[in-house]
Order: C-alpha cells, then sequence, then structure tokens
C-alpha cells in the first residue's frame, strides 16, 4: 500500500483493515509517502511500478514488477473483494499463458 499520513481514506484503512490485515495469498506491505525504501524508488524509476496518482494505492507486486493495482478505500468488505477479483483474474490469466506457451 502505498500510504499518505495526511490521507483520510490511508487512515481508515490502517484502523479497520491493516491491523490484523490477513490474506493466504498476499502479504501487507506499507510504503510511506516521502519515505519510499530504496528498492521501491528504483522500481518506479525503472517503470516497473506505475506512477502514483493518488492514495491509497495498492500495488499487487510479483517481487519484480508490478502486476495489478488498487486505487482508493471506502471499506473493509469492498477492499477484499476488489482484491480477490484481481487475484483471481490474475490466476486465471497467467494459467492461461503458461498452459498456451508449452
Amino acid at each position: 500500500m502505498y500510504h499518505n499520513p495526511y490521507c483520510s481514506y490511508c487512515v481508515k484503512f490502517i484502523k479497520e483493515v491493516a491491523i490484523d490485515f490477513k490474506h493466504d495469498k498476499v502479504d501487507l506491505r506499507i510504503v510511506v509517502r516521502n519515505e519510499e525504501p530504496f528498492w521501491f524508488t528504483m522500481a518506479i524509476n525503472e517503470n516497473r511500478i506505475k506512477p502514483i496518482r493518488g492514495t491509497p494505492t495498492f500495488i499487487l507486486w510479483d517481487g519484480e514488477n508490478e502486476i495489478a493495482r488498487l486505487v482508493g478505500y471506502s471499506s473493509k468488505e469492498s477492499f477484499y473483494n476488489r482484491l480477490n477479483e484481481i487475484l483471481k483474474w490474475y490466476e486465471i490469466n497467467t494459467t492461461y499463458i503458461r498452459w498456451n506457451t508449452n
């Protein structure tokens, strides 16, 4: 999650979700605006992460590149629904790609 401490939606996410985030397929890492770690800055500079236009921005990362993102936050239920939809889409498409490249 790309987080701005002055963003009310970011603060709401931290209180409602981040405090006890649990998901069997992804980990939550919080990158604070103006305190970006070196790997994050390098990934943006190398276009492996698209530019961040607003907060909160949730980047799904495969260890090398951004694979998808969620922008904004409204509720815990909506967040998990959107996250699971993206993960399902990613699984279907990566399975399809693997299936068709053999």
